[in-house]
């Protein structure tokens, strides 16, 4: 791997331009690259990684049992692209992906504060999820912030909130991020779970197949070790950040009483969507998720877009976890090899 740190040693033209460093971004670009051809990594954060590996090679978090095991393997993903020749931009922003009249694409970018135009032959954008926004009474209030966004700031930073903590929304984040801040030193007070009773009755059609899966195991681990140690409210169906000029209480409703929860950080997560910014400004067919109530690219079996030429991996195509990204980035780039 090779790094581009200024605008000016940037190549005319790339076989391959992959956009996100995260695990599918990861695999395509070193997939690509082990195939003998050039291939450009651009990612907007400082180190590779994603969100999920965030900072993995440069973290100042020590003791591995704090984001646990699987955080960790995406050092064995940076490290395959480093044996490549792949050139991979830290710190760089992709803002126009649009076809040429070679046939290749037009790849508008930022580094270092200059803009440039590229070539490429192919396209794989793997840009990851992002949090769902989840307004409530309060939410702009400071101290109210996103259970990603804390995430971010132990990651990279080893930084936990404050004060009295408290996590609140749904999803499996909620429980992996709330171990992992109070294994990090975090005060949590409480965690406050908003799945509907109904959900967990229309999961039960799925129990015989998840028997089956190795993440059962997993999740279960992970629930009884938060629930174990954590002060857990499940059943939440209302929820209100209150304070003058900084949060200092969340209003929860649950089983219909209300109590105060007084605090000085409060967490939101409600799940996690595919990022289709720049797939959606590229022009690629998006439609809308049922399921997941969100708006997805539309791909076939080996993650080409709409627009042939473009392939969208991980869980910017839909919303599949790390392993499932790789393995998505390792197809997407195997596809645009073949369609060089």
């Amino acid at each position: 791997m090779i790094a581009i740190t200024a605008i000016d040693q940037l190549a005319e033209h790339y076989d391959i331009a992959v956009v996100g460093a995260g695990p599918a971004g990861l695999a395509a670009a070193a997939r690509a690259a082990e195939l003998g051809l050039s291939v450009l990594l651009a990612d907007e954060n400082p180190a590779p990684g994603g969100q999920i590996y965030r900072a993995v090679t440069m973290t100042p978090v020590a003791r591995r049992d704090v984001l646990g095991e699987d955080y960790w393997k995406g050092g064995a993903l940076v490290a395959r692209l480093e044996k490549t020749g792949a050139r991979y931009a830290p710190g760089c922003t992709v803002w126009s992906v649009a076809p040429d009249e070679e046939g290749g694409f037009e790849f508008g970018l930022s580094l270092g504060g200059q803009a440039r135009l590229i070539a490429a032959g192919q396209v794989i954008l793997a840009t990851g999820a992002q949090e769902r926004p989840f307004p409530i009474p309060g939410w702009t209030l400071p101290g109210v912030m996103t259970a990603g966004a804390a995430q971010i700031a132990l990651k990279a930073s080893g930084l936990v909130p404050s004060g009295r903590t408290v996590i609140a929304g749904c999803g499996p984040l909620l429980y992996l991020l709330a171990g992992q801040l109070a294994a990090a030193g975090a005060n949590i007070v409480a965690v406050l779970d908003t799945t509907p009773r109904r959900n967990w009755l229309t999961a039960i059609a799925a129990v015989p197949d998840f028997l089956r899966s190795p993440y059962l195991a997993k999740g279960l681990k992970l629930m009884a070790g938060a629930r174990g140690k954590l002060p857990f409210k499940t059943g939440v169906t209302a929820l209100a950040a209150e304070g003058s000029g900084k949060v200092t209480s969340v209003k929860v409703t649950r089983g219909g009483a209300t109590e105060t929860i007084p605090c000085d950080a409060l967490l939101l997560h409600h799940g996690v969507i595919p990022g289709i910014n720049l797939s959606n400004a590229a022009g690629c067919a998006q439609h809308f998720d049922t399921v997941q109530h969100c708006w997805t690219p539309t791909v076939d079996e080996w993650f080409a877009s709409s627009i042939p030429g473009i392939a969208i991996a991980g869980d910017g195509a839909g919303i599949g976890g790390a392993e499932s990204a790789a393995l998505r980035g390792e197809i997407a780039a195997l596809d645009a090899a073949r369609r060089l």
